[in-house]
Order: structure tokens, then sequence, then C-alpha cells
């Protein structure tokens, strides 16, 4: 009787081994035949191809044209005047104050000639020009002469600008070249100029040439001997073929753009020319149309679609 519970125990051990054993080759089998959720995202990934949305812009054969920042100071045409009595004698009176407007011939002071005994007119004391007062040089009682500045007015005058243009430039300066000037006193205002004339001297201490630059427009309020910076344009080549400078990167050391042909990107060797804060002049690599891709992460190769 115990030999027969014995067997039956042990088929029941055998059988419940043997189910074991057949799910757990059951679930080996299902993984290799069923990819996990992993390695279906991998496989099916590679076996897409990544669009890199990508900034681009075509090469252009357009005027080129690179500036360059100098100092320089405000002059003015015409000096200030003094006004001086004809006759010597007593300032009676002065008829003006400081920031008046004066016309050429206007009446400024008065001047009594007279000596003790003897009575003469007053003497006025005209203006040689028109513009406004800005000193008043004599006060009233005063003996003056002939030689005496009673009140200096500054005539209408016609502002410019001089600077000193290192001899490096030389080359590619000419009258008429035009620029602007700007001063931190107007943040933000900048008013245009033109070369009016250029010495034909280099300064043989600090190596530049002397310049004056005639203001072609209004010149606001900018004042007699105002510090201001010039933005003059140092080169200009017409028909040159430019790109953004934001297109150019390096490769292998050397100039290169990334090209959009057929929706991929292609890496392209150049030769720069000259350049400004923006463009750059092409010498050689590229043709006009061309477009080159000036923002965007790509290699040669990447797949890219123009935004």
């Amino acid at each position: 009787m115990e030999k027969k519970k014995t067997g039956s125990f042990d088929k029941i051990i055998t059988v419940i081994l043997v189910l074991i054993i057949a799910v757990m080759a059951g679930v080996s089998i299902y993984g290799m035949l069923t990819p996990d959720e992993g390695t279906q995202r991998l496989q099916q990934t590679e076996g897409e191809t990544v669009t890199v949305n990508v900034s681009a812009s075509p090469a252009a054969i357009k005027q080129f044209i690179a500036t360059t920042r100098f100092q320089g100071e405000v002059r003015a045409d015409e000096a200030n005047i003094s006004v001086l009595p004809e006759t010597m004698g007593t300032l009676s009176s002065i008829q003006v104050k400081r920031g008046d407007k004066v016309n050429a011939g206007d009446v400024v002071a008065y001047v009594d000639p007279s000596r003790p005994g003897a009575e003469y007119s007053l003497s006025p004391v005209t203006s040689k020009a028109s513009g406004e007062v800005i000193s008043i040089d004599s006060t009233v009682g005063s003996a003056v002469t002939a030689s005496s500045s009673i009140v200096t007015v500054m005539p209408e005058k016609t502002l410019y600008v001089t600077t000193l243009i290192p001899e490096r430039y030389i080359s590619t300066l000419e009258e008429g070249l035009g620029g602007s000037v700007s001063s931190v006193a107007f943040p933000g205002s900048s008013y245009p100029v033109e070369i009016s004339y250029l010495s034909p001297i280099v300064n043989s201490t600090n190596r530049t040439v002397s310049a004056d630059l005639a203001f072609t427009g209004d010149t606001g309020r900018l004042m007699e001997g105002m510090y201001v910076s010039i933005d003059l344009v140092t080169e200009r080549i017409d028909d040159a073929l430019v790109i953004p400078s934001s297109a150019i990167t390096s490769f292998g050391g050397n100039p290169v753009v990334y090209r959009v042909v057929d929706g991929v990107a292609v890496r392209t060797e150049v030769e720069t020319g000259s350049s400004n804060t923006t463009e750059t002049v092409i010498l050689s690599g590229l043709s006009e149309g061309d477009t080159v891709i000036t923002a965007g992460s790509v290699t040669d190769g990447t797949a890219v679609q123009v935004v």
C-alpha cells in the first residue's frame, strides 16, 4: 500500500516538473520570435530618414559694402567774430545779451567818445555778421579802443567732421565715399556724410591721412567741438557674389558651406574674400542662386527641409 502512494506522488511531481519546463520553454521561444517594444522602436528608427529643419539663403550677386569705424571731431567752416568799436571812448551801453540773434548791421552797443570839455554824439557799434551773441566781452563804463571786443558773435556756420584715417585704407578711399556719424550725446541718431577732402600727405609720425567729411543731410543737434564716431565706407565691390556670413563654417581647417541640393545638405569648400558684420564675398566654390544653409545642425548628406 505504501509503495502505491509513493509511486503516485512521484508521478505528480514529474508531471509538475514537465509542465514548468514546458512553460519556460514557451516563454523563451516567444521572446525569440516576438521583439520587445524597445527593439521594435530601434528597428523602426533605423529604417526611417531623419529630416532636419534649417534656414537657408541663396548666394546673390550684388554690391558689397564694408565699413570701418573711426573717431573725429565736428568743426565749423567759419570762426566766431569779435565785434569792435570804430572809435575809442567809454562804453555807454550794450544793446544785446548772450543768446540774442543779430543781423549784419545791427547795433549791439554805444560808445561815448567825448573828452572833458568836449561834446560828441554816441558812436554806435554794429555787428559785421549775422549770427548768435555767445559772449559779452566788455562792461558798461569801461574804456574801450578800436581793438576792444564788445561782444562775440557766432555766425551761422556749415558744420563738417575732421578725422585721421590709417594709411592702409588709402587705396580704397576717394572723395564722395559715404558714411554716417553718430554721437554718444544722441544715441540712436546718425547723420549721413561723405568725404569732401583727402590730404595728399601721409603724416610720418602716426601714419595717417587727414580727411574732411561734409554732411549730406540735416546735422540735427550736433554742435561744433563734439567728439563723434564715424562709420565710413572703406570698401565697395560691385557685382560681388555674396552670402550671409552665418553660412560659413570650417571643415579640416578650410572654410565650407552646406548647400541644399535635392533636399540634402552637401558640404562645399569655398574661397572667401572680404566680409563685413553680416555678409561675406565668395571668390570660388559657389554660383549665383546656390542655396546655402544659414542655421541648423547638419553634416554632409543630412536630409533637410528649409523653413
